[in-house]
């Protein structure tokens, strides 16, 4: 099974807004759900049937992505 890689994750965040904490499914690579606490958006996309989302932040400035 592929994996996301950074530049794919990068592309499907570019829109959200800045501080916003994300679930996304990795096959195919979507955003579930987003917002402003970590805790709330992983247990919504557990509601969507993604056991296991990969859950990033999306840096507050342009310059910085920590995965």
């Amino acid at each position: 099974m592929p994996e996301a890689t950074v530049a794919e994750i990068y592309d499907a965040i570019k829109d959200v807004p800045r501080g916003a904490w994300v679930a996304l499914a990795d096959q195919p690579l979507r955003i579930l759900v987003y917002g402003p606490d970590a805790v709330k958006v992983t247990d919504e996309a557990r509601e969507k049937g993604e056991e296991c989302p990969i859950l990033v932040r999306v840096p507050e400035k342009e310059t910085t992505l920590i995965l």
